[in-house]
């Protein structure tokens, strides 16, 4: 049996313009007082409206650079206070070190503002949310012509109402079954993931390929005897590039996504 497991933020989706814009609304509410607030709502205001403006500013490639430092809701608010602190952040270990300074309540306050966040950006107007997401180009067409012979899988942080709203709206409702999405409710770790979708196929690890666009979460899956391949396309860095390589894990781009991830056929 041939199991793809997949990330949902960037793997199976762009959803760039999206984070970053429920994370400054979570920031605003969590840390209303911070000097950066007001230059981040302009970034944020001008994300949400579909302009691109943004996308050169140097916080907000700050923000998108440490992103595959972190793992779930609360580390898109250490990443905006890291940018508000001026904190020099090159690697995993100094985000980690950087991340244990928060405490506790900080960090599940955040989580919890950002979900919320993110459910009134949803409720308020479907349409705008869903248009802050993007498809890769070419991905959900690949996944298609192997749906026959692959058991295919999503493995995600993401909550599951998002999850299956955005799965049709890019066109892949009808790529994974709805037994096989395993989203936030099923662990903290992607490793909780893995082991029920292990369960529920009947499956050995060594069976399964898990694409994430964060180094730090194949290496966790890698120590189950899974198979992980990092998706190139993602929200990475050549940090993470140069880093996969190193640990001798594969490094899939859209244009060699066929090849790498159903290897074999």
């Amino acid at each position: 049996m041939r199991i793809l497991a997949l990330d949902f933020d960037g793997v199976l989706c762009d959803s760039s313009r999206e984070v970053f814009v429920v994370a400054v609304d979570a920031y605003a509410l969590q840390e209303p007082g911070s000097p950066l607030l007001r230059r981040l709502t302009e970034l944020r205001d001008d994300a949400a409206n579909g302009g691109n403006d943004h996308l050169d500013d140097h916080l907000v490639q700050a923000f998108a650079d440490l992103l595959p430092l972190g793992n779930r809701a609360e580390d898109f608010g250490v990443t905006l206070r890291a940018l508000e602190t001026g904190v020099a952040i090159v690697d995993q270990e100094a985000y980690d070190r950087f991340y244990a300074n928060h405490e506790r309540v900080w960090l599940e306050d955040y989580h919890r503002l950002f979900y919320e966040a993110r459910s009134r950006l949803r409720a308020d107007d479907l349409s705008a949310w869903l248009n802050l997401h993007l498809p890769y180009p070419g991905l959900a067409e690949t996944l298609r012509g192997h749906a026959a012979d692959t058991k295919l899988a999503v493995a995600t942080a993401k909550d599951s109402r998002s999850v299956n709203l955005l799965l049709e709206e890019l066109g892949m409702a009808d790529v994974f079954g709805a037994d096989l999405i395993m989203d936030k409710e099923t662990g903290v770790e992607k490793t909780h993931h893995l082991r029920v979708l292990r369960d529920r196929l009947d499956a050995d690890f060594s069976d399964i390929t898990f694409v994430d666009d964060k180094v730090n979460h194949l290496e966790q899956v890698a120590r189950l005897g899974v198979r992980p391949v990092l998706a190139g396309w993602g929200f990475n860095t050549h940090r993470e590039h140069t880093l996969a390589r190193s640990l001798e894990y594969e490094i899939a781009f859209l244009g060699t996504a066929d090849a790498v991830l159903f290897k074999g056929d």
